[in-house]
């Protein structure tokens, strides 16, 4: 690996600026591949901000982001989740009114030969990757009936399913339990 590929996510002095406030100034941050990373600061400190524009939902004003060695200017959630850049939010927003199958594949159901959702490959799928994580969930179960600490957990099931290399929570244990920080660890 060159130097530029030795990291999979590389901030260069990165800032943003609201009306009266410098939330970020010349941030940098070097992720390599297989490492986890704790960003830690009181309300305000920025981290926040900065997740948003890795995720594309925040122009930076200044600086560089480099992904997989390659140069990229985030430009929108779909479009880092679709690189390989997932993230987590403290704001959760399941779709209550649909099952825990239908919010972790949302948008890349499986579907049948002729392009209809593939309900028993969806309940499959699903069943698998609760049970790759120890999680007793019935993939058929809507997202309404579910805790909120239950909805995090399935968030995390989620960001994972898409294969991302990066993954980027923001506070993901501030809604679960110690036993299922554990899990998530």
């Amino acid at each position: 690996m060159n130097e530029r590929n030795e990291y999979i996510l590389e901030l260069k002095s990165v800032s943003k600026e609201f009306p009266g406030v410098k939330a970020l100034d010349r941030v940098n941050l070097k992720l390599k591949p297989g490492s986890v990373h704790a960003l830690c600061g009181e309300n305000g400190a920025g981290k926040s901000t900065l997740m948003k524009i890795i995720n594309g939902i925040y122009k930076m004003d200044e600086g560089e982001i480099w992904y997989k060695g390659e140069r990229i200017v985030p430009k929108n959630p779909k479009e880092m989740l679709e690189m390989g850049i997932a993230t987590i939010h403290q704001e959760l927003s399941p779709l209550p009114n649909m099952t825990i199958a239908e919010n972790i594949f949302l948008g890349r159901e499986p579907l049948d030969s002729l392009k209809m959702v593939d309900w028993k490959r969806l309940w499959s799928d699903t069943q698998k990757l609760l049970d790759e994580f120890g999680f007793h969930y019935d993939p058929k179960g809507y997202m309404r009936d579910l805790t909120v600490s239950d909805i995090a957990l399935i968030e995390i099931v989620k960001a994972i399913s898409r294969d991302a290399s990066v993954v980027i929570m923001d506070e993901p244990t501030s809604s679960i339990t110690e036993g299922e920080v554990r899990t998530l660890f």
